[in-house]
């Protein structure tokens, strides 16, 4: 891809492939939302990406209108699960944003690639409807719409949330842990080796014949209890939380990602943590 539009830059996982993009020279434009993404922090990751040459920022009014260039190859990257994990999915079934969305790729759909960013819970027998229903009609909108499913997500600017980081902020502040009830338990990542995953495969699939949906997994047993194990999280409190079977049909390609060790991982997000903390976490 030669440029990436991101909506809801400044949430977790999109905020890491917005980074990850960056990194690799890509040019990128963040759709800021004000709806989702009033948060402590937000300055604080204005100021890890603003400063790169190749980022701006545009609202969703200005996404509207948006139109690129015809010989750009553009992804626009839509991270339902940032949304699904936080309960904020409604924000895809107001009109604007409906709009907006449907105007830019309908505006540019020669020239876009969407990419979307699933949880993993879209493949339970439970699904949304209204959630399926958006989706679907947004892929109609464009050639390409390349789906990658993802298990629980973990690292740097993970949302208090999830268990991992509310363990990780106990150590300064009190606070009862509480596991949210969209959080899965049946397999985890780390963020930074899920996004590189998902971009080195849209780097080197065959466009003549490549699937559309993926779905990441760490191909380890356990693997997100021994993350919590490695935290000292209660194991009765891991128990309370069950996952639903999953669906996987054979058009789905399962893809076991390279994982950075339990250790290495968790330390850089407790190490994030600690700096953050003195900004009032």
């Amino acid at each position: 891809m030669d440029k990436a539009v991101i909506f809801g830059v400044y949430e977790f996982v999109s905020f890491h492939a917005c980074k990850t993009l960056l990194n690799k020279g890509v040019e990128v434009v963040g759709i800021h939302i004000d709806d989702i993404e009033n948060n402590f922090f937000l300055e604080e990751k204005r100021l890890e990406i603003g400063r790169n040459a190749n980022y701006s920022e545009q609202t969703l009014a200005e996404l509207e209108n948006y139109r690129e260039e015809a010989d750009v190859k553009t992804a626009f990257i839509l991270s339902v699960y940032d949304l699904y994990v936080l309960n904020k999915e409604a924000i895809l079934r107001k009109e604007k944003v409906i709009e907006s969305i449907f105007h830019f790729l309908e505006r540019n759909q020669n020239n876009i690639e969407l990419i979307l960013l699933l949880p993993i819970q879209m493949l339970g027998t439970n699904r949304e409807i209204e959630l399926t229903d958006f989706l679907n009609k947004v892929g109609s909108r464009v050639k390409n719409s390349p789906m990658f499913y993802l298990p629980a997500i973990y690292g740097p600017w993970q949302p208090k949330a999830f268990l991992f980081q509310q363990a990780i902020i106990s150590k300064f502040q009190k606070q009862e842990l509480r596991m949210a009830n969209r959080e899965w338990t049946n397999d985890v990542l780390y963020v930074e080796d899920a996004v590189a995953s998902i971009f080195e495969i849209l780097e080197t699939r065959n466009y003549g014949d490549f699937p559309k949906s993926y779905l990441l997994k760490s191909g380890k047993k356990s693997y997100w209890t021994r993350c919590a194990a490695f935290l000292h999280i209660e194991e009765a409190l891991v128990k309370s939380n069950t996952c639903e079977p999953l669906k996987v049909d054979n058009e789905i390609v399962e893809v076991s990602v390279n994982v950075t060790s339990i250790e290495d991982s968790i330390t850089k997000q407790i190490e994030h943590v600690n700096r953050l903390f003195p900004t009032g976490l």
